[in-house]
């Protein structure tokens, strides 16, 4: 299974475990800015960011973490802070790939949440 196969199964699991959450709504909402945060600020300037969000923006980046990685938030920033420019690099474009398909299985699954509220 290659890597984005993997990815994708991750993400779309992750995805459902939100669905009827009561963090559904705000997941959802980083789920479709999270890649182009990664791609305009940076690994982590946006772990950062959507980590200080609260409850729902710890919850995402450890899905995140968890499909990308295997691991927790803090241990995903940590491993950002003190990677080399070209592992950095890398693990920029892998983080932009992986918030990719959480963002299409975000619009699959979770659809217009506001909508749906009214």
């Amino acid at each position: 299974m290659t890597r984005q196969q993997q990815w994708s199964l991750g993400a779309h699991q992750a995805v459902l475990s939100f669905k009827g959450s009561p963090l559904e709504s705000k997941i959802n909402t980083h789920c479709q800015k999270s890649p182009s945060l990664f791609q305009q600020s940076g690994v982590v300037q946006t772990l950062a960011f959507l980590e200080s969000r609260g409850e729902h923006g710890v919850t995402f980046c450890n899905a995140l973490a968890q499909v990308y990685k295997g691991k927790d938030i803090k241990q995903l920033l940590e491993d950002a802070q003190k990677a080399k420019l070209p592992d950095y690099l890398a693990m920029s474009r892998d983080l932009i790939e992986v918030a990719a398909w959480f963002r299409r299985f975000a619009q699959i699954e979770l659809g217009d949440v506001t909508e749906e509220a009214r």
